[in-house]
Formats: structure tokens, sequence, C-alpha cells
């Protein structure tokens, strides 16, 4: 496996620095100590001055052109490590490096600046320097974060998640060819949680922005705020996503779109659906096999990546329970792929089962608003994205759904991934949440 480095640290010598293993992962990165943080930070704060020199309206066509740039490329040298290290196939990854970039074009960061500009969001207000800490292995929070912080002109450091540490380097070594200036003015260097070179990097920041577990986001706010009270912190917790479809959406076209949604990033993302709730009917069990059918020719088309022997057999004790589910008559029916590939789970009656992921789909029927909220109860509160499609019904009754249910993210089936930079997620107002006092 060709991997260039596992670091950006523009203007710093590796060969100056002490070297630590990244993690279980092999990789060798840089130890830094307090000097050396200090002294990367001067070189990002004076690369984001000379890119700060340009206008808004300046920086937002380097970041669409940017983007657009990096969407037509593909991975290139970095393919093989890429699909390591997100445990993505070839083919997945390629499908996930669109979804990334597609929505960052012109119309979608202007979009984004009409709504902040609306909101009153002052440019005085916003930070000079950015941490972010990523998690997992699902790539579009990487370059949405990174986009942010540019287009407010931001000297960044990303420290990226130990299971996948590689798409945030890419980015950098890419940027150096396209916008040396947006190279300069970001780092990424994976550390230990709770190690001095986290204190050091997170004190000298004004905002940071973290994502992952809730446990996890909520451990990082108090270590902040023993390290540095004033900065600013933003934490994007657990979150998951569902399809909503009324008996009239229930088709082979949206079958086909819904299994998209499901096989992109191997159902890890955020906005990946990982329960269907479909209104009840005869229609249903056909519309099941439909999905079943798309899920196995996104198979062959867009192969899910390859799983550790424990994954595996975490996959193989689910379908054992859903077969046995069968058994009992909770089960209506099951549709299975080769191997744990993919799975369909038809449930008997209204009721919660949470999927393994890995495009493992449970099916929840409903009759009535009621049995909606009986079977997500407190689980509402971390939903994110809604795959809707909701033909045939009134508007009283779609409005009175949406509003109950509160996902920061409603789209058609096959389109829920493709969130345009606006996108509040969690319901934080993307650049407003970045400002400072």
């Amino acid at each position: 496996m060709n991997v260039p480095r596992a670091f950006h640290l523009p203007g710093l010598d590796p060969a100056a620095l002490g070297s630590q293993s990244l993690a279980t992962t092999g990789l060798s990165i840089p130890r830094l100590h307090l000097e050396h943080v200090q002294a990367q930070w001067a070189e990002l704060d004076a690369a984001a001055r000379r890119w700060r020199r340009r206008s808004l309206a300046v920086r937002a066509r380097v970041v669409a052109r940017v983007a657009r740039e990096l969407r037509q490329a593909g991975p290139g040298d970095w393919q093989e490590a890429l699909a390591l290290s997100t445990g993505l196939s070839p083919a997945g990854l390629a499908a996930a490096w669109d979804v990334v970039f597609a929505p960052w074009d012109t119309a979608g960061i202007d979009a984004l600046l009409r709504q902040e500009h609306a909101a009153g969001v002052a440019a005085s207000r916003w930070p000079s320097r950015i941490v972010h800490v990523l998690a997992g292995n699902v790539l579009p929070p990487v370059f949405a974060m990174l986009a942010r912080g540019f287009l407010v002109g931001a000297a960044q450091w990303l420290r990226p998640a130990s299971r996948e540490p590689l798409f945030a380097v890419c980015l950098a070594d890419r940027l150096r060819e396209l916008e040396p200036e947006l190279s300069d003015a970001c780092a990424v260097l994976w550390w230990a949680h709770g190690e001095p070179t986290e204190a050091a990097v997170l004190a000298a920041a004004d905002v940071v922005t973290a994502q992952g577990e809730d446990a996890t986001i909520a451990a990082l706010r108090t270590r902040l705020a023993a390290v540095a009270p004033r900065v600013r912190f933003v934490g994007y917790g657990s979150r998951w996503s569902a399809a909503l479809l009324s008996r009239d959406a229930q088709t082979e076209p949206g079958a086909r779109s819904l299994a998209r949604d499901i096989a992109l990033f191997d159902q890890q993302g955020c906005l990946s659906p990982s329960l269907v709730l479909a209104e009840d009917g005869p229609q249903l069990e056909p519309w099941c096999q439909s999905l079943a059918r798309s899920l196995a020719d996104a198979q062959n088309a867009l192969p899910r990546g390859a799983l550790s022997d424990p994954a595996r057999a975490g996959l193989r004790a689910w379908r054992e329970r859903m077969r046995v589910g069968v058994a009992l008559g909770e089960v209506r029916r099951l549709w299975e792929g080769e191997g744990t590939t993919w799975s369909v789970v038809l449930l008997a009656s209204p009721r919660f089962v949470e999927s393994p992921l890995d495009r493992q789909v449970p099916v929840v029927p409903f009759r009535s608003q009621e049995e909606i909220e009986a079977v997500l109860g407190d689980r509402r509160d971390t939903l994110q994205g809604l795959a809707t499609d909701l033909l045939g019904w009134d508007a009283a009754r779609r409005a009175a759904a949406l509003a109950w249910l509160r996902p920061t993210r409603v789209a058609p089936p096959g389109t829920l991934q493709l969130a345009p930079p606006a996108w509040a997620q969690d319901h934080a107002p993307p650049l407003r949440s970045l400002l400072v006092d």
C-alpha cells in the first residue's frame, strides 16, 4: 500500500521531530512538543492571513473550484490507501468521493452565504483558529468542516480518527497542487486523547468542533473546559437516520433510490438510513422484495467493503435473531443476500429494531402517526436525516409527521447523503455556530 504520509504539518521538518505510532495502524507520525505546536500555529496563521486578504466572494469561488477539481480528479494515488482506511470497496470509495464534493458547487456555497448573511452573521466575529476533532470513516464531514473554515478565513488543525486517519491528509496533499495557500493554512495530525499535544493544540484555538459518540464529545468538552475555558466548543454527537414512506410511494424506482442511500458508506454515516418506516398495506411486502432486489444490485455495482471477522460474526448473530423472529411471528418476512452482504427485515408489527448497519435494513410497518411515535419514542431526539416520500398524504398529515420527527435534513430517497453546504447538522447553523465573542 502506498501511503505518502499520515500527517500534514506545513512549514515543519518531520526529520527534526520525534516519531510515534498512530494508534494500531502501524503508521508513523511525528511527536510534537509545545514549541512545535506553537511553531505550527504560527505557520498556519501566516497562511490564513494571506488567504483572508481575498474577499469572501473570491474565497467562495476558490472553494467551489477546488471542490469541483477534487471531484473530477478522484482519489488518484490515494485510492488503495483510502479504500483500506475507510473500509470501503474501490467502487464504494469512488461513489463516496463523488458525494463528498458534489454539493460544494457555486450554487450551494452561495445559498449558504445568503442564509448566513440573512441571519446577521458578522465577519468580525469569525474565528482566526479552528480545531476539528473528527470521527469515524465517513468522509463528507471532513471536507465540510474544512470548507467552512476556509470560507471564514481561519487557520485550521484537524485531528483525524484513528479508524480513518488518511482522508484529511489526502485533501491537504491535493490542495498543495490546487491552491497552496489553503494547504498551508491547515495542519493534520492524530494525537491520543488526553496527551499534552492535545492540550497545547486545543488551548490555542478560538473554536473547537468535534464529531463522535456522545460520551467522546462529553469527555472532550470536559478536557477543553479544563485547559481553555474561553474556547467555543461545537459538538456533533451520535445521530441516526431513517426513511419514511407512504403507501403510494412504495414503488420499484423508490426502492432503487433508497437502496443507494443505504449502500453509500455501507450505512455508516449519520445520514445513512438505518430504519425504514413504511405505511402498511398489501403492497408493502412486494415493495420490500423490490428493496431486496435493489440491494442485491447495489452489491454487484457498489460492493460492500471488507469486514473483520468479529464484525461478520456480529452480523450473523443479528441475522439469526431475525430468523428466530420469523419463527416466533415477530418478523413477517426476511430477505437475505449472500453471506452477510445485505438483508431486509419486514417486521410483523410496529416496534423498534436496531440495525447493525452494513446494509442490514429493518422495515417497520405503521398505520398511524401514533404508531410512529410509539416506535421511536425518545430516539426521535437523535434523528438526523429522513429520506421521505409521502405521496398521497395531504399537507396536514405530512406537516404533522415532520413536525414531530424534527429531522435536521429531509430529502427524497437517493439524495439524503447529498447534504448541501447550508445543512444545519445537529441543528447547528454551519457558520453561525463558529462565531466567537
